[in-house]
């Protein structure tokens, strides 16, 4: 139907059901199951401190927390989209246990997979090269929970060229991390500072005592369901 965007989406749909000899309507059924459950997933993740809520944001990590906002139509795609490439590449990876949960100083850590004590980490991304500083952190924390020296991130591009796609361009580069005994000191001391914070903030519910992290060029921000609130705590109008 090329001329699609002529009609609404309720003239397309009976034109459609016109050409194809059937009735098609819209049926928001699926969506509303998945968005209960999805909803039911973030209330149980909001029960305990997580090693993902060090890793960014701590602010918004709050937030999500305390005052929960039902999940956009955009994170329940991410959310989807993310969990059936991570079961697939944990499938495809053959050996160690998948989704392994450990508990390190009191924070819950999912490790995507840990393969004969080393953790392994798989992050998607539309970018071409870069490797993102929180992915490090939590694969970091992950290594520091089960005092592994190593740890590997497994990083999948998804179609990260506009032209023709090269042989020589790698889709799923993979990357060791090494610590020695004061690179894990350093980082041991992030974490627990972290966490320190977090948990401050947490009992008390005032997302004011932890800080706010906004990305280069305040990329964390353009989607955030706490934007405003967290503006109003630095003194920004709206």
């Amino acid at each position: 139907m090329n001329n699609a965007k002529a009609f609404n989406s309720k003239e397309y749909l009976l034109l459609l059901s016109e050409n194809t000899n059937c009735v098609l309507r819209e049926d928001t059924r699926i969506e509303v199951n998945i968005k209960k459950n999805l909803e039911a997933e973030y209330a149980k993740q909001r029960e305990r401190v997580h090693a993902s809520d060090l890793t960014l944001c701590l602010r918004q990590s709050l937030f999500r927390k305390i005052s929960p906002i039902a999940p956009t139509q955009k994170a329940i795609g991410y959310f989807v989209d993310g969990s059936r490439r991570h079961e697939t590449l944990q499938k495809l990876n053959g050996s160690g246990v998948a989704e392994k949960e450990v508990e390190f100083e009191g924070v819950k850590c999912t490790i995507d997979i840990l393969d004969n004590g080393v953790p392994i980490e798989f992050k998607t991304t539309r970018a071409k090269n870069a490797i993102s500083e929180h992915w490090i952190r939590q694969l970091i924390f992950y290594m520091l929970a089960v005092n592994s020296p190593f740890g590997i991130l497994q990083i999948q591009r998804i179609m990260p060229s506009k032209g023709k796609q090269t042989e020589e361009e790698n889709l799923f580069p993979a990357y060791l991390i090494e610590l020695n005994l004061e690179q894990r000191t350093s980082w041991l001391a992030d974490f627990r500072q972290r966490k320190d914070k977090f948990l401050s903030g947490l009992i008390s519910s005032d997302p004011a005592r932890v800080p706010v992290y906004r990305g280069e060029g305040d990329w964390l921000c353009t989607e955030c369901q706490y934007k405003n609130q967290c503006n109003a705590i630095e003194g920004i109008a709206a």
